[in-house]
């Protein structure tokens, strides 16, 4: 209570002190209920009903205005028989309001002389109560009634609809109906058990849109793909060869296929074209500087993520039971685990920016320039490029047996995540037994053992009994939104596992096993589990790698290694030079000085809920420089019938005329037949050159190899061969 009256020992009462007393705990029960419930206008109770074809009662209540609490001890009958419509409809409001009326009179003797005590009785109201009063307000008569207009002093309590024949419905005021504590704890416990079941996939829907993003980014529209379209077949057209050709041959160099490596001084590197050899290589490994870094996490298996906490993210709850896992067959399971996919990142020289129409047929890589066509004419020898398969993991051939009974839930991933550890609950635990838990595919929404992406043992001595949880941490996985996995509990111990009732977990099933790979599936139940995954604490990590040194200088920079990128997430490599750093993908020439030592550092950019990752690889980074020159022999061409008219089309990328050499050259036995002539073009597209060489072998020959010899002047950038095509006529 804000204020309290003082009373003392032998101190003077007055009128005006006692009713101090009550008018101060008025005062504070209306700063209370303005404050801390409402100061508008709401009501309690005040229910209206039917006794009658035109009589209705309204129950006892109370009125919250402003603070004020006003009260009605009673029921109230009203008859509306006066308000009936002649004809249509009519809506009566059925309106409460506050008044402060003294009520209560009894007698009560007066004081008139102090000295004689002389008193006279007078009848005076004793109780000052606050009254809620309650009657009807009328609207007009309509086939459409509407409500009637009200003065801002009173609150509708409850709307009545009338027609000639009496009462037709009555529909309480919700909106002024005052919400009572229990009713707003049992919506925010639905609320809370609603945002456990939601939350993950909606902390997550900033990976969701952004990996939407990356799938829609750069999609062709219709009229487009039309054009294409009729674009290729004028192509196909006009793209003849002579009439009068016997034989013809064609290489993209995208694999050594018809590539003869034991030619007489052959020199040369075959890799999406034809390529200068390295005049100095140096592997390093792909490794953290500080593996203490306090930005990263790195674990046994080499994989390094940004710093993260453990996050609840799919959970059952509600224990109704349990399940002895020895109850079922023990047998025999052979695993077969995935493998991280393989990314390539290369910055330099070394590399085949033009993706002639040979190569797109015959190299199935994707490209990135990273710039503005703008770079792409003044830095087009020097490039950027990545390449991987579109999977995330591959399943690798190595088989892993475990026995013991086994005990499956598959689980539906809503959201991507990396998954980090995994929650159990054992109502008991066997006197011996280590727990084996395996996370892998499903497949028809059965456990597929011979697709796992994860496999951890457990030490009995570790397991917990419900209701601790045995909490199993696991090297992270990447788990793919809207796709199903599979718990699997496979032991050798007496051990129970918690469960839930089915009805509980909708989103999967709980499978034991039977014979083999047979699995049982159980509707009326599901394992007591939680899922965590990481939570990022930041959305762009930078990680500082070891350096890569080579004597002589670096030009080119490649990166072979495991990594794990998902949709949405970026992985991108920088190095440094003169203090700064510049991204992989810059074709800018900041190699071309050729530094022996070239720091690097990793850039992964995510969310807080979903990031790439790396993997720590021996020999995974490789500085190079290119040589000074090439000679590489073709297989040998066995033509049907000997030809004495034979061309050679070599389409060659980064071409500079002043500072580079190419020469071709037939080897037929022991004799090199040099070109009669030579031709030099512009490709359509302006982007390569096409040299077209003519030999005419006398006498005719049957079988040859095709020789090309190329060199570049020190310091100039490499040219690439990117198809070379020869025609016997």
């Amino acid at each position: 209570m804000e204020k309290q009256v003082i009373f003392r020992d032998r101190q003077e009462l007055q009128s005006a002190d006692l009713n101090n007393i009550q008018g101060f705990a008025d005062d504070a029960l209306r700063h209370v209920v303005r404050d801390a419930v409402s100061a508008g206008r709401w009501y309690t109770g005040m229910a209206v009903t039917a006794t009658g074809a035109t009589d209705i009662v309204v129950a006892a209540g109370r009125l919250y205005a402003d603070g004020e609490v006003y009260a009605k001890e009673q029921e109230t009958a009203v008859n509306l028989f006066q308000y009936l419509p002649l004809v249509t409809k009519k809506i009566v409001a059925v309106v409460a309001w506050g008044a402060a009326v003294e009520t209560d009179m009894q007698p009560r003797d007066f004081l008139l002389d102090l000295t004689t005590g002389e008193t006279q009785p007078e009848a005076v109201a004793m109780q000052r109560l606050n009254q809620c009063n309650v009657n009807v307000v009328p609207g007009v008569e309509s086939a459409d009634p509407q409500a009637p207009a009200l003065q801002s002093e009173t609150a509708p309590v409850a709307w009545i609809t009338l027609t000639p024949t009496g009462v037709e419905r009555i529909e309480m005021n919700a909106a002024l109906l005052l919400p009572r504590l229990d009713d707003h704890a049992a919506r925010v416990g639905t609320l809370e058990a609603w945002r456990a079941q939601v939350q993950p996939q909606i902390t997550t829907i900033a990976t969701d849109l952004s990996a939407l993003s990356n799938k829609t980014e750069g999609l062709a529209d219709r009229n487009s793909l039309i054009e294409l379209s009729l674009d290729l077949a004028r192509v196909k057209e006009q793209l003849n060869l002579p009439s009068g050709y016997a034989s013809y041959s064609s290489d993209g160099f995208s694999d050594a296929e018809q590539t003869d490596a034991a030619g007489s001084g052959y020199t040369a590197r075959i890799e999406n074209g034809l390529h200068f050899p390295f005049a100095g290589e140096a592997k390093a490994p792909l490794a953290v500087f500080n593996p203490y870094d306090s930005a990263i996490k790195q674990h046994a298996d080499g994989l390094v993520l940004p710093a993260y906490t453990h996050q609840p993210r799919i959970a059952t709850n509600g224990y109704s039971g349990d399940v002895s896992i020895s109850q079922y067959q023990f047998q025999t399971t052979e695993l077969k685990k995935y493998v991280r996919t393989v990314y390539q990142y290369h910055h330099g020289w070394h590399w085949n920016y033009y993706n002639n129409w040979y190569a797109r047929y015959y190299w199935n890589r994707r490209y990135y320039l990273g710039v503005y066509p703008y770079y792409w004419r003044y830095y087009q020898h020097y490039g950027y490029y990545t390449s991987h398969q579109e999977t995330t993991y591959q399943l690798e051939q190595v088989t892993h047996s475990i026995n013991g009974a086994i005990l499956a839930q598959t689980v539906l991933v809503p959201n991507a995540m990396w998954l980090t550890r995994v929650g159990l609950q054992f109502t008991q635990i066997g006197a011996d037994g280590d727990l084996n838990l395996v996370l892998c595919d499903t497949e028809a929404g059965k456990p597929l053992p011979s697709q796992t992406l994860a496999h951890v043992t457990v030490a009995r001595a570790d397991l917990k009994k419900y209701p601790t949880e045995t909490v199993i941490d696991i090297p992270p996985v990447l788990l793919a939104a809207g796709k199903r996995y599979a718990l699997m509990l496979i032991t050798q111990g007496d051990h129970r596992a918690a469960t839930v009732s089915g009805s509980n977990y909708t989103q999967g099933t709980l499978f034991y096993g039977t014979d083999g790979e047979y699995m049982q599936g159980d509707l009326t139940k599901d394992l007591m589990f939680t899922l965590y995954g990481a939570n990022f604490s930041r959305a762009r990590t930078e990680v500082t790698l070891q350096s890569v040194s080579l004597a002589g200088g670096i030009s080119d920079i490649d990166i072979t290694a495991p990594h794990v990128v998902p949709d949405g997430c970026e992985l991108t490599y920088e190095f440094q030079v003169g203090g700064k750093w510049y991204p992989l993908a810059s074709v800018e020439l900041q190699l071309v000085g050729r530094p022996n030592i070239v720091p690097l550092r990793a850039v992964l950019l995510g969310t807080n809920d979903l990031m790439p990752a790396l993997c720590a690889t021996a020999d995974a980074v490789t500085g190079s420089r290119p040589d000074l020159g090439f000679i590489h022999y073709s297989t040998e061409r066995m033509l049907a019938v000997a030809s004495d008219s034979i061309q050679v089309q070599v389409v060659v990328a980064q071409w500079d005329e002043a500072n580079h050499g190419l020469t071709c050259q037939l080897v037929s036995g022991g004799t090199t037949y040099n070109p009669t002539g030579v031709e030099w073009r512009d490709e359509p597209d302006g982007q390569a050159q096409r040299a077209v060489f003519t030999f005419a072998p006398d006498p005719a020959i049957s079988a040859y190899q095709v020789k090309l010899s190329g060199t570049r002047a020190d310091g100039s950038a490499p040219f690439v061969v990117v198809e070379r095509t020869d025609v016997a006529l």
